[in-house]
């Protein structure tokens, strides 16, 4: 048979166009075959049972963050709504799992703010004036009092991880209000609104050179607007600040029309990414740029600095997004979105969605980021045959011709 393909091969010119024809629908076939599997692989919904996560048990989720840097890929801290009232726990393995609070405590109703650190670390706030956190199966509490002894509730912080005493920007609730201050660890600066008219900030984080994003909704109220209905727009503002209390931070606001800004995360290289219903940011110390990219859930991946744009449940696509240029790409999801998003993290190889299905009930959608493209996944696969197999065609067609100018010249 070999010998029967070699002289094949072996065929003066009318023989030629045979192998160049095979090379050409192999080339065609390749094609239909490759653009056939070019959705997301991966996608699993629902946890695996042998992982025993206690949100599974609950009716509604929260709040959660995963902690990356432990030892089991599932560990997180949560606040979760069940039959039975609220838990706040964090679970750093299968079988161990510890209430923050006592479930039901009173305080957790009262959580206004609730983060944690990849080592498992929590902080949260339940208390006017007062920083919790969590290490070790132990609570600490800090009482912040600034010169006025004013009362203020604390929403969110971010963290100036270049300075040696962690320079903090809070969100605070105050008088009614919404209201910016720095803490140095030890004292506290408030910010008034740069506006005379209200902003509800909603979330920050840190920048670089002592730059943070803060984000929220500007409430403009003119004559011509409904009391019942006011005129909202996105406020992203650069919060300039180096932990000097004697020197209120400077607040620089940027305002754009659009919904409230549902998700923030500070990317690799000192910037962030923040998304709307309607717009998508990139932001770096001192510029913001906005895309008419639309989404109702976004996560960062920093490893190859993208974020992905998830829409509305029954969506059959994924948008993701170069942080660097800005451009663009429509992924296709293996079936439609079977949750309307709420939440979304990437932790290590796992981009993970919560949400809620059709018939209103929690679920988590799960994407394993190392299978597009690799051997294991169908487009992998295609995409090394077709290469391997190019390569051997074009290099048998390669030595088939220097054997035939080889003889011609022996003759």
């Amino acid at each position: 048979m070999a010998s029967g393909w070699r002289k094949l091969l072996e065929e003066e010119s009318e023989h030629q166009w045979l192998a160049i024809g095979v090379f050409f629908i192999f080339i065609i076939i390749g094609g239909f075959l490759i653009g056939g599997t070019s959705s997301l692989e991966g996608m699993v919904l629902g946890t695996d049972a042998s992982d025993d996560l206690v949100f599974e048990e609950g009716e509604f989720l929260i709040d959660i963050d995963y902690h990356q840097g432990a030892s089991w890929d599932q560990a997180h801290s949560a606040i979760l709504k069940t039959q039975s009232g609220l838990r706040m726990y964090q679970q750093m393995n299968v079988d161990d799992v510890d209430d923050i609070l006592q479930p039901n405590d009173p305080a957790i109703e009262n959580i206004t703010l609730f983060s944690a650190d990849e080592d498992g670390i929590v902080t949260f706030s339940h208390t006017m004036n007062t920083i919790s956190t969590y290490v070790n199966g132990a609570i600490s509490e800090k009482i912040l009092v600034d010169t006025y002894g004013s009362e203020f509730g604390i929403n969110a912080l971010a963290t100036d991880t270049s300075s040696m005493l962690n320079n903090r920007l809070l969100i605070t609730s105050e008088d009614g209000g919404s209201g910016l201050r720095g803490w140095s660890g030890q004292d506290i600066v408030s910010v008034s609104a740069p506006i005379e008219d209200p902003i509800i900030w909603d979330d920050v984080v840190y920048l670089e050179d002592s730059t943070f994003l803060a984000v929220g909704t500007y409430i403009l109220n003119t004559s011509s607007d409904s009391p019942a209905s006011p005129k909202l727009e996105v406020v992203l503002a650069h919060v300039i600040w180096d932990g000097n209390t004697s020197i209120a931070p400077q607040v620089l606001p940027i305002l754009r029309e659009g919904s409230e800004i549902h998700s923030l995360f500070r990317t690799a290289g000192g910037g962030a990414v923040a998304s709307t219903n309607q717009e998508f940011y990139i932001v770096s110390s001192d510029t913001i740029q906005h895309f008419d990219y639309a989404s109702t859930s976004m996560v960062y991946e920093a490893e190859n600095n993208r974020a992905w744009l998830f829409a509305e449940r029954s969506s059959e696509s994924v948008l993701r997004v170069d942080v660097e240029t800005g451009a663009a790409s429509s992924k296709n999801l293996a079936y439609a979105l079977p949750l309307q998003p709420t939440w979304s993290s990437i932790e290590g190889d796992s981009l993970y969605v919560h949400g809620f299905n059709a018939q209103g009930e929690a679920d988590r959608l799960s994407l394993d980021l190392t299978i597009e493209g690799s051997l294991s996944s169908g487009r992998g696969f295609l995409n090394f045959a077709f290469i391997l197999v190019g390569v051997i065609m074009i290099a048998t067609q390669a030595y088939m011709m220097v054997e035939k100018a080889y003889r011609t010249n022996k003759a």
